[in-house]
């Protein structure tokens, strides 16, 4: 077993579907703690397909879709790879995700059963407490709300929040449109709520998306419109730098580094992320 080092907690902000120049333009409090010097702001390189499935699958666990063998969004089993809510649990630490079922299936259980998994706690491996929706529609505010009541509830080493809204405007609108718009806004004005109160309480916070939206409600090609997502970092630590881009597959063994337990080596990581 691996023994976790002094206690990190790490929130995670997994926005559905934001693209980066919306993010760069929409969320004025996440970019005006960058101006202050309380955030920093890098650019993030999705896998390919960009596909949810297949993104949620390379961002916990550093591996490209063909080695970890999600593929599609049609895959609905348990990842069997080392990913990072196996090792938190395996280092003594707990996690917590308020977010689409997706994510129970990959990294709890599958497939998803509307009355037995959407509340789940002290699962041994894997995520250990969960409150999943199944509902694209399902209101970002609720989302953030969950997420609150895990954290107050468990107190996790590990927070994950995974909000639909801009996934679900932007299929159905495009991302021009001023339902999207409005979504990324919305995401903005709930971060403005509760990220004050995670960093006084000593939390770290890492903001990103798993892939973009183009102007067709469309995503899964190469095009930047669907592939660049934003990243976001907020933190009390003093002289933190980003690289200008990051690989998706990176953000596993930097979550690892920032909660303080080690990446397997399946996970690759920059020495540019510390």
């Amino acid at each position: 077993m691996q023994q976790q080092s002094a206690r990190s907690r790490l929130i995670f902000v997994l926005i559905d579907g934001l693209r980066d120049d919306v993010a760069k333009s929409r969320l004025g409090f996440v970019e005006g703690l960058v101006d202050e010097g309380i955030a920093w702001r890098s650019q993030v390189q999705s896998v390919l397909p960009s596909l949810s499935r297949p993104c949620y699958a390379s961002i916990f666990t550093g591996m490209t879709p063909m080695k970890h063998g999600i593929t599609t969004n049609d895959n609905t089993q348990r990842l069997t790879h080392d990913n990072v809510f196996d090792l938190v649990a395996e280092s003594g630490g707990t996690s917590a995700v308020a977010g689409y079922h997706w994510m129970s299936e990959l990294f709890s259980r599958g497939p998803f059963d509307y009355l037995r998994d959407r509340e789940q706690e002290n699962n041994a491996s894997g995520i250990t407490y969960g409150r999943f929706y199944f509902e694209d529609a399902y209101p970002d505010s609720h989302v953030f709300v969950d997420a609150e009541k895990l954290r107050q509830s468990f107190d996790p080493d590990l927070l994950v929040i995974h909000p639909m809204g801009c996934d679900d405007a932007g299929h159905k609108n495009g991302a021009s449109s001023k339902e999207y718009a409005a979504g990324a806004a919305k995401i903005d004005y709930l971060l403005s709520r509760f990220l004050p109160m995670w960093l006084m309480l000593g939390y770290q916070i890492v903001i990103t998306a798993d892939h973009g939206m183009d102007d067709f409600g469309v995503h899964g090609g190469t095009y930047d419109e669907v592939t660049k997502t934003p990243l976001y970092f907020v933190s009390q630590r003093d002289g933190m730098t980003l690289p200008g881009t990051i690989q998706q597959t990176e953000i596993a063994a930097w979550l690892c580094r920032l909660l303080g337990i080690k990446p397997v080596d399946s996970m690759t990581f920059s020495q540019n992320l510390q």
